[in-house]
């Protein structure tokens, strides 16, 4: 029988709860007469097949299956949920936007295990294509900031302003660096993530968005700071526009993209900037705003 995704389930540890049927998506799994749990077979991956969610491995209570060569031994257990309750209640009400930072790099290990931890945030069907785009490194972070500031300020200066922005909006940015934004660009930030994922495949806008979330509060937890950003890709998008639709500035638009490393056919809306914050907040803010939220009844 083919079992593409290397589904096994350990007979002798097996206590036939059936909590594995009730959770693949993909119906792979049944208890036989013996009351034991067995799968069909497995030939591919997707709707019809295996959605490598890794449901079945999480769910056994007994660690009696693996899949996809994953064993139940490695995987990481649940936290207490009162004490996971109060910490991700106290990140979540002290997240801040962080404007200034340190001219330091975050340590490599630390930004790859926050992206290893982050393939875990939902995404549609489980489809697993996003990507990302990442500057670790605060040289190359400033050698970005200078290019597109100059393409930026010469586009300015021929009365050229990204979509949504005029003259008078340009000039409130600029005059914000003065004060609490030092680079109205790219916020300062020392390192850059731009999550992007295929157009018209799986839930790729939504996928973008809760990447982002979820990667704010995994650099907050690990002691960094972090600002979400959209103004700078509508930049870079101007860039691109004016270089190639406009046919000024062809070295801009292909240098850009090139940079970037985002493939065409790839959505790109937001970005997160991170690193240590110049400035660390002593609590978080008391919001006093009354909940809108609409109940609903139908009986």
């Amino acid at each position: 029988m083919n079992n593409l995704a290397r589904l096994n389930i350990d007979d002798q540890r097996c206590i036939g709860c059936g909590a594995c049927t009730r959770v693949c998506p993909g119906s792979l799994l049944y208890l036989n007469a013996q009351h034991k749990a067995e799968h069909h077979e497995i030939s591919e991956f997707g709707w019809n097949g295996c959605w490598k969610c890794q449901h079945c491995l999480a769910v056994c209570p007994a660690g009696a299956i693996s899949v996809l060569g994953l064993r139940p031994e490695d995987s990481l257990t649940p936290p207490d949920p009162q004490e996971a309750a109060q910490v991700l209640d106290r990140l979540i009400a002290c997240r801040r936007s962080h404007r200034r930072y340190l001219r330091k790099n975050v340590d490599y290990g630390t930004i790859r295990h926050i992206l290893e931890i982050l393939q875990n945030a939902p995404n549609g069907g489980n489809k697993q294509l996003g990507e990302y785009t990442l500057i670790d490194d605060v040289d190359q972070m400033d050698h970005l900031r200078q290019i597109v500031r100059s393409h930026l300020d010469n586009l300015i200066d021929q009365g050229i302003y990204p979509q949504g922005y005029d003259a008078r909006s340009i000039q409130d940015l600029i005059d914000a660096e003065k004060t609490v934004r030092p680079d109205m660009i790219f916020c300062q930030a020392p390192h850059l993530l731009i999550p992007h994922a295929p157009r018209g495949k799986g839930c790729w806008h939504q996928d973008i968005d809760i990447a982002c979330a979820y990667a704010e509060l995994l650099f907050s937890a690990h002691g960094l700071g972090a600002v979400m950003m959209s103004f700078c890709l509508d930049v870079l998008d101007l860039m691109i526009g004016c270089a190639f639709a406009l046919k000024k500035y062809p070295n801009m638009g292909s240098g850009i993209k090139k940079m970037l490393q985002i493939p065409k056919d790839h959505d790109h809306h937001m970005a997160i900037g991170f690193g240590y914050p110049e400035i660390r907040y002593a609590r978080g803010a008391q919001k006093e705003n009354d909940l809108n939220v609409n109940v609903l009844k139908f009986i």
